[in-house]
């Protein structure tokens, strides 16, 4: 079980990394996934909430590289996957209550919650903890 959980870890941090990079250091592609009306109530503020954003992503992509070295157990992979919906139920909280975002950040919500899903499903296949598997 080893490969499918340094798999999933590294490509969630690769996914992830890409966003914590983008927003850290070109916001401005970030508008890719707004309507005209989110680009338009851009401020030099949001620039600086989107590079916050990016740095705290980027931290976790450090954590995700760094646990797919190591041992994994399903209570981990469960906490990993509950973490890749977070940034989901904001896509959708933002997608649904918001006029700023496109129909493309779906995409993204979408690549989220495939890490929620493959997470669980990793995890569930792992023996019970204590069983010396």
């Amino acid at each position: 079980m080893a490969k499918p959980v340094k798999t999933y870890l590294v490509s969630m941090a690769l996914f992830w990394v890409v966003f914590g990079l983008i927003t850290t250091f070109q916001p401005g592609l970030m508008d890719m996934f707004q309507t005209q009306e989110g680009i338009s109530a851009k401020t030099a503020y949001s620039d600086h909430v989107w590079r916050h954003d990016g740095l705290d992503i980027i931290a976790l992509c450090i954590v995700l590289f760094a646990l797919s070295g190591e041992m994994v157990s399903a209570r981990m992979l469960r906490a990993v996957a509950l973490a890749a919906l977070m940034p989901t139920l904001g896509i959708v909280h933002s997608l649904v209550t918001t006029n700023w975002w496109s129909p493309l950040f779906i995409a993204a919500g979408l690549g989220c919650f495939a890490f929620v899903v493959w997470g669980f499903v990793l995890a569930r296949k792992m023996p019970p903890a204590g069983t010396g598997h």
